[in-house]
Formats: structure tokens, sequence, C-alpha cells
């Protein structure tokens, strides 16, 4: 046979045969024959790098190339797997192999990460460590669609691989936020967990459907409007459409536990605002307050500042940062001015708040809860203030959901 280019499979085929043919022949090395050998050796592999797509092998077949190769035992796979149930399994196919077990591979048996991964030139992605935010909580409220179908139980192991489908590398990224996180005595503040809630609000506001936002349409006849709606017991719901509409997102999630947060202004990739509000307090003199707070910091400061966000916790606390006073200050006086404030701030009565109120065009929640927060004395005008009233409003409107 005189060797030539390969350029059909059935060349390839013949080419094949005969290379098989000359090496059970075992010809001397200066032979022809040798000599032929080598070049059909070489015209083969080129064809198949140009013209035969050859599957890469699973990560169990390349487990047990590596294991014959070096002459391993299924006991010498525990301290890469964990333990001799699970590399049984792994060997089986009966369980899949998680990241950590995926560096453990790459590092100890060197197998490379594409492999194990199965993602041409995929590179093992950089450690996130599960123990420090709240995945289990984060699987329940169903973050994490690849995986929400699926039972905790089953997916565990794969805490891991659940964060960097959540995080998409978003992990990495600062939170760049002003703080204002004032947890009870003793308590520490999981800033692990406030990063996660920050990219699910983002999440959540990039899929709504806005208008277009200009900051000259928030004007004081705008704002006056919204305070009008408190008075209506749907106002709430009118009042995130009212925003929608001018291009803020409003995000309504519950806070995750350690975060001890109300809300939050901040600005996606695209500059939108974003609004993000837990409803911690189930009150309608908190979710006026905390709306107003962080429509402040969308007027006043968003964009204005070098921080990307602001988030505020324990909004009924005073705050000693001036840019948080501010966002207070707007808060307040939007509903009642400054020289109003001053006659209704002596009121004790039921009837006296309703009519002021009624007078103001404003619901009795908004005049109690300023009263309450005034005096630091949360036993006062408990019926005023509209306790439960929210979620319950939401929930029925089918904007607010918490898995149980």
């Amino acid at each position: 046979m005189n060797p030539k280019l390969i350029k059909t499979a059935v060349d390839h085929r013949e080419a094949t045969n005969r290379l098989e043919g000359l090496m059970l022949s075992d010809p001397p090395a200066d032979s022809e024959e040798s000599e032929e050998i080598e070049l059909l050796a070489f015209l083969i592999e080129k064809y198949e790098q140009e013209q035969i797509e050859i599957d890469a092998p699973s990560p169990v077949e390349a487990i047990r190339f590596r294991m014959e190769q070096q002459g391993l035992k299924q006991g010498d796979l525990v301290p890469f797997i964990g333990n001799k149930s699970k590399v049984s399994e792994i060997l089986s196919g009966k369980r899949p192999l998680t990241l950590p077990m995926i560096r453990n591979l790459h590092r100890g048996l060197e197998i490379p990460s594409d492999v194990l991964l199965q993602e041409p030139g995929e590179q093992i992605p950089e450690r996130i460590d599960p123990s420090a935010y709240p995945v289990r909580e984060m699987h329940k409220r169903g973050w994490i669609p690849q995986y929400s179908e699926r039972e905790w139980p089953t997916v565990k192991n794969h805490d891991e691989e659940m964060l960097h489908a959540f995080f998409r590398g978003r992990h990495l990224e600062p939170i760049g936020a002003l703080n204002r996180q004032k947890a009870r005595a003793k308590s520490k503040i999981n800033d692990e967990a406030l990063h996660a809630w920050r990219c699910r609000a983002l999440d959540l506001a990039g899929e709504k459907n806005l208008g277009s936002f200009k900051s000259e349409d928030l004007t004081e006849h705008f704002i006056r409007q919204l305070t009008y709606l408190s008075e209506r017991p749907e106002g709430p719901v009118l009042a995130v459409q009212s925003l929608e509409e001018r291009g803020i997102a409003v995000v309504l999630e519950p806070q995750l536990e350690g975060t001890f947060l109300d809300g939050a202004a901040m600005l996606l990739p695209s500059g939108t605002p974003v609004i993000g509000l837990t409803l911690r307090y189930d009150r309608l003199d908190n979710f006026w307050f905390t709306l107003f707070h962080e429509l402040g910091h969308v007027k006043l400061h968003l964009g204005k500042v070098e921080k990307r966000g602001f988030w505020d916790s324990e909004i009924d606390k005073y705050s000693e940062n001036l840019i948080e006073l501010e966002a207070d200050r707007f808060a307040l006086n939007e509903f009642i001015p400054e020289e109003e404030w001053d006659e209704l701030r002596h009121l004790r009565l039921a009837d006296q708040i309703s009519q002021a109120a009624r007078r103001l065009s404003i619901h009795p929640a908004i005049i109690a809860g300023r009263l309450r927060r005034e005096a630091q004395d949360y036993r006062r005008h408990r019926t005023l203030i509209g306790q439960g009233k929210v979620k319950e409003l939401f929930r029925y409107h089918g904007l607010f959901e918490l898995r149980k």
C-alpha cells in the first residue's frame, strides 16, 4: 500500500486496518514497514484531529483510568471523595461529583478540570464557603431555579454549586452600600446574607417591566399625590404601581436571618433605581415611613454619591448618619410638614389623631407611628398603626410571598 492523504471515512478505515496489520507483524525498526507505520499513524492522527470529534471521557471513566494508571483501589479515593460509601456511589454513577470532590480529584490525581466538569475548557470556579450563607433558606424560597424543584435533602451536598448558580460571580462584588444596621445587643449582622438579599432584590428588579426613569419626574406634586394614597385601603399597592410607572423598581422580599433589614435603595447596572422592602414590621406606619425613606435616597442621593446603594435596618431607630438623617427628614416632612408637626406632637387621643389625619389627607397610622417613634414608646396607639395590614394586602394582590 502506498500511504496517501486521508480524506474520507473509507480512507480512514482502510488506513487504520493497514496500520493494525503492520503493527501485528512487528517489523524491524529500520524496515520500510516501520516507516509506513510511522507515516500512517501521522496521517490517521491528522485526519482524526480535523474530522472526527472524539467524545471526552466521563468523570467516572477519567477517575477509573487514573486509578488504573496509578494502581489505586477504591479505598485510596476516600481522601478525595469523603468515605467508602461515597466512593462506591461515585464510581457506580449513583452520586454526582460535588465541587469539593472535583477540586480534590483535580489537585490530588491531576485529572483535568474540564473533564470532571464536563465542559470543554471550563475551569473549576473559585471556592465559596457555603457555611457563610443561608443556603437552605435561599433554596427554600426558590431563589435558585435550577434546584428549586428538588427537596433539600437531595441537594444539600451541592450547596456550593447552588451558590455559584445564584451569584453568577457576584459573590466577588463588594456590597458598595452605606449601611445602617443597628442590631440588637450582642447580635451580629450577617454581611454575606445581606449581600445575597441584595443580589436577589436586583434580580427581581431586573425582571420588571418599568417605565422610563427621569429624576425630574419626582416632582413635589407627584410625591404629594403619593402621600394622599396612604388614605386609601389599597394605598400601598397603588404607591408601588405609581413608582414603577415612573421607572423605579419596588421589590418586596422578606429579610434573611441576621440582616435586621427594613429596606434598601440601590441601582441596577442600567441606572434604574431600586427600592427594596422587607416588610419586616407588618405595620402601615412602618411601610409608609420606609418607602418614603428609600424614596428620599432615590431623590436626594442615588447617583450623587459614590456609594452604589443604601441599606436601612432598625428603621424605627434614629440614625446619626447625615445621609440617613436627610432620608428620615424627607420621609417625615413629606407627610407632615414641620410647622404642622409642632401642633400635632402633643396629641394623645385616637379621635384627635384620626381627625388630624383626615385634615392632612393621610392615614392615621402615619401620625400615630411618628408619635410612637418620637417618644420611643411603641406601646402607644397600637390600634392606629395598621398592624398586620401590609403583608395581607400585598399577598392578596399576588405581590408578596414567603415560602413556608
